[in-house]
């Protein structure tokens, strides 16, 4: 089962391991530091970029060389990378700047790009369409409802996580969101009020969803495999 949000650098080889084992790990990165690394680990999908938090301490030169490692064969997907209002609002600019460098790649390159956007969600939906890239994930959705079907009626997704269990936003969207967008995810090893997010903690995940949506599991799983497919195509 696809996991299709996680920060795999910044977990444990021996838990990173157990994981990789069983679940099909998308690993985001943070910098160049972190995309490197991403870079090097086996059996995983690799995403590179320089996360919104960490575009203003980025040293002189480092969205070159990030944008450069994203033309390896082995990399389908720019991530973790956006725009966020809420937690750094202040770099807005450079934010905005390094967002528009990455989807320009992230077209020319046929790559998902997988995206951060807390507070900034039109924002974010108005850059992806301008700039016509084709796949998007826009992770741990908790926007507009509104906008959830522009999202679709662009071809792009949301992903859902753990904080699903105990977050009314993420249930609202989860619910209300069109099935065939709707991906899971952990954002591991993120914590979110005192809840590790992990993968394992994704089969919550899909329990909270067919409580919402008055299913089954089963089905849940069944959903959000074929859409994580249909988003991941190039992997096949």
């Amino acid at each position: 089962m696809f996991d299709n949000h996680i920060h795999c650098h910044e977990l444990p080889a021996e838990e990173l391991e157990e994981y990789r084992r069983e679940w099909t790990l998308v690993c985001v990165s943070d910098d160049l530091a972190t995309s490197k690394k991403t870079l090097e680990m086996e059996g995983v999908v690799r995403c590179l970029g320089i996360h919104p938090w960490q575009v203003e301490k980025a040293e002189p030169g480092d969205l070159s060389t990030v944008l450069k490692l994203l033309e390896r064969r082995e990399v389908p997907c720019v991530g973790e990378v956006g725009l966020d209002k809420r937690f750094v609002p202040h770099s807005f600019d450079k934010q905005r700047e390094y967002f528009r460098a990455f989807l320009r790649a992230a077209r020319e390159l046929d790559l998902v790009v997988n995206v951060h956007a807390p507070d900034a969600w039109a924002d974010v939906v108005e850059e992806l369409r301008r700039s016509d890239v084709d796949r998007a994930l826009i992770h741990w959705y908790t926007g507009p409802l509104h906008l959830l079907d522009t999202i679709r009626d662009l071809g792009y997704y949301i992903s859902i996580n753990p904080a699903v269990t105990i977050q009314k936003k993420h249930q609202e969207v989860a619910a209300a969101a069109d099935r065939r967008i709707v991906l899971v995810e952990s954002d591991g090893p993120y914590e979110y009020r005192g809840l590790r997010l992990v993968p394992p903690l994704i089969e919550k995940t899909v329990e909270k969803m067919a409580e919402l949506w008055s299913t089954t599991p089963e089905y849940v799983r069944e959903i959000v495999e074929e859409n994580a497919k249909r988003l991941w195509r190039r992997l096949w």
